[in-house]
């Protein structure tokens, strides 16, 4: 295996778990709330407000040709489509009893994208660590 494919495997198994440490430190904040099954219900409905703001920005775009399509993607990635991810999750946030706050819910929502960009910024700095690793590994 190419150890650029061993990097990007070791950079997203450390993604992975760090995800998993504050989506359990998420839980943990609101279990101690009392609100942990109105927390699990908006957690879940990321999932489907995800396809639905992904297919709203890729149909259309996929659908206009040439540089247009890159800029009706631009265009809905963001204005609609964060439309749609906070709506989606603050409407469910007031369905489930008991019910969350609009902060709860921009809580559950902006979390994943805040982790997506801290993993951007600190990318190039773990990209330096994971190659020294992989060299004294023997790997390269």
């Amino acid at each position: 295996m190419s150890p650029f494919y061993m990097m990007l495997i070791l950079f997203a198994m450390v993604a992975l778990l760090g995800f998993v440490y504050v989506i359990r430190w998420e839980r943990q904040k609101f279990f101690s709330r009392g609100l942990a099954s109105s927390w699990l219900k908006v957690r879940l409905s990321s999932i489907p407000a995800a396809l639905i703001a992904a297919g709203i920005v890729v149909i259309p775009a996929g659908s206009t040709s040439g540089m247009e399509g890159l800029a009706v993607f631009y265009i809905l990635l963001f204005s609609v489509a964060p439309l749609i991810w906070f709506g989606a999750h603050w409407a469910v946030g007031r369905l489930v009893r008991p019910q969350l706050s609009f902060a709860d819910s921009v809580l559950i929502a902006g979390l994943p994208l805040i982790y997506v960009l801290a993993l951007a910024a600190v990318a190039p700095t773990l990209q330096s660590l994971a190659w020294s690793l992989l060299r004294a590994l023997g790997a390269k």
